[in-house]
């Protein structure tokens, strides 16, 4: 680690005075403040992406996010030993609570925020940009494939899960079915032309360990999946965690929806995108597909229990979407 701490002092210009692990990065004290060094899975043409996003939305006053340092080469990372690095200001703060509603609102607000200053982004030379604009209909397709494969082998089998997971599967994969066929008769082709048109930038992991709480402002951090996509996408996600919350309670969704409009509109197509995603059963997925599809990091008793979960919340999510087909349609 020494021979590290020399590279960076000499990378950033810092004097360095400790280094301490923190979760999946280190926290290091320099002669300029706390920072943040994080060794990174992404590629230098994909952190020139993320890089570039978060320099866009600076420029357009979104300035509460984790910008990168230039190392004094101008580079917003530098490779050590053939691994890559990248060093942030480290914000101190405390994580968001989806369970208060302060924190929600504040969250809806944020992510507005960061959709309207992200409009007219293109992506540099040299980068490698990441595009999901167009691909929720595989991804439905895909899902719906992958339950109807997941039967054949909760019936060859037949462990406690699989019985529970044999006796909902048909009601979760009709109701992806009725999703997909909603999408497709949509507009979400158009939806896609012009978001494209427009270069907006979706965050893709807008979750409470990536928003931080400091000095009476939130922060977002985490941007390695952001990418060209609807901004429904991070709307839909945002409603998703507060539900895990409070059942479904459809009042906290209207609250999210009109916090976030106050700042960036949300018109008739966007609403249906947003009704259409939030039907598809996508926590019931979730746990199937991590499951069958994944070596096991949970016992099976653990999975039996967010199957359970998953099969409690499914009158409240039911009602949920009454809710919301009587409010918006």
């Amino acid at each position: 680690m020494q021979q590290l701490d020399t590279e960076i002092a000499a990378k950033y210009d810092l004097e360095l005075r400790s280094v301490v692990p923190y979760r999946d990065c280190y926290i290091i004290n320099t002669s300029k403040g706390k920072k943040v060094l994080r060794k990174n899975t992404l590629s230098p043409e994909r952190i020139m992406f993320v890089h570039a996003v978060k320099e866009h939305l600076y420029k357009n006053n979104f300035k509460n996010i984790d910008r990168y340092l230039y190392t004094v080469e101008g580079y917003p990372y530098f490779i050590y030993e053939g691994d890559v690095y990248t060093v942030s200001d480290f914000i101190e703060g405390s994580e968001c609570d989806f369970e208060k509603e302060e924190d929600v609102i504040q969250a809806a607000r944020l992510l507005a925020l960061l959709h309207k200053a992200s409009r007219g982004f293109t992506a540099p030379e040299g980068s490698k940009p990441r595009d999901e604009l167009g691909k929720l209909p595989y991804y439905f397709n895909k899902r719906l494939g992958e339950i109807k494969k997941y039967k054949k082998t909760a019936k060859r089998r037949l462990s406690k899960f699989d019985y529970m997971f044999l006796d909902c599967a048909d009601y979760y994969y009709d109701m992806g079915q009725k999703a997909l066929e909603a999408l497709q008769a949509s507009n979400y082709d158009k939806m896609v032309e012009n978001a494209r048109k427009e270069g907006m930038i979706c965050h893709r992991d807008f979750t409470h360990h990536n928003l931080i709480r400091s000095n009476g402002q939130m922060y977002v951090t985490g941007f390695n999946y952001c990418c060209f996509e609807l901004k429904v996408y991070d709307i839909v996600n945002l409603i998703r965690r507060r539900m895990r919350k409070c059942k479904w309670n459809f009042e906290d969704a209207v609250l999210i929806i009109n916090e976030y409009s106050k700042i960036e509109s949300l018109n008739a197509d966007d609403m249906e995108i947003l009704e259409i995603m939030l039907q598809f059963p996508q926590k019931f997925w979730r746990v199937i597909n991590r499951y069958y599809n994944s070596r096991r990091s949970w016992s099976e008793k653990n999975y039996v229990n967010r199957l359970r979960e998953v099969l409690e919340e499914s009158e409240h999510h039911e009602k949920f979407m009454e809710n919301f087909r009587i409010m918006y349609r």
